[in-house]
């Protein structure tokens, strides 16, 4: 399974200097998946042997959450900087714009409601060329509409192609197909594209701060008062204790 995060200074150095579009791998073969692993993330890794497969040959892995952050750190990995999604893609938009990427979207409530989207991501990051295409449910199990898509992709020919289309679909079907998407990068970018759309607004800091805390609670006296937690979150801890044991078991001196 791909580590949670790189070192904090890493995600930096995507939207330096000149060479940002071919060290980042945009537009180059073979094609890259970059997956951003947060609390769902891991407790579905724990059953879902195609994402890990996806996250075993993932190009980069970035903590989508401080959740995750936090735990690389108590599980003795170093610093690593949290990087959502939510803040990757306006970033990489940014980048894009300025080097003239094709960027793809995959997803959408509709194709009206894509085309909408990117009628307002346009005028925010001129010099981006868009594209994108939103597939019907059950794509990935409909041989007919899963070569449609790929088509679509293939035309366009992206630098960047960004699935919103839920995870683990997203990640697996990239992973699945990676021989045929052949260059550029890939990334699950779950709402973002509401949120670059102007269509959805980001939780602020001090709540997204809070539910990192909540998804750490030890017990039901650490949790704030509110809803139930999430079963997947629940499952997330007892995770972590047994990576934790399991590290502290491959350290201890063998008699």
């Amino acid at each position: 399974m791909a580590s949670p995060g790189r070192r904090a200074s890493e995600p930096r150095r995507l939207g330096r200097g000149r060479r940002a579009r071919r060290g980042f791998g945009a537009g180059q073969p073979p094609f890259r998946l970059v997956v951003t692993p947060n609390v769902d993330h891991v407790v579905k890794l724990e059953r879902d042997a195609a994402l890990r497969e996806a996250y075993a040959a993932a190009a980069l892995s970035l903590a989508d959450g401080a959740p995750i952050a936090w735990a690389a750190r108590w599980l003795g990995l170093g610093e690593v900087e949290k990087v959502s999604g939510s803040d990757l893609v306006p970033a990489l938009c940014r980048r894009g714009a300025a080097e003239g990427w094709r960027v793809f979207f995959v997803g959408g409530r509709s194709t009206e409601a894509l085309a909408a989207a990117l009628d307002a991501i346009g005028p925010r990051y001129p010099g981006l060329i868009l594209g994108g295409h939103c597939p019907p449910m059950g794509f990935e199990r409909d041989a007919e509409q899963d070569e449609r898509l790929l088509a679509a992709i293939g035309a366009f020919g992206p630098d960047l192609l960004l699935m919103a289309c839920g995870s683990p679909k997203s990640e697996t079907w990239m992973h699945r197909h990676r021989e045929r998407l052949g260059r550029g990068v890939g990334i699950s970018v779950g709402a973002a594209l509401d949120f670059l759309a102007g269509s959805a607004r980001r939780a602020p800091r001090w709540m997204q701060a809070r539910r990192a805390r909540v998804a750490l609670a030890p017990g039901p006296r650490a949790a704030p008062p509110g809803p139930p937690l999430p079963l997947g979150r629940l499952r997330f801890v007892p995770i972590l204790l047994r990576w934790k044991r399991q590290a502290r078991q491959q350290r201890a001196p063998r008699p």
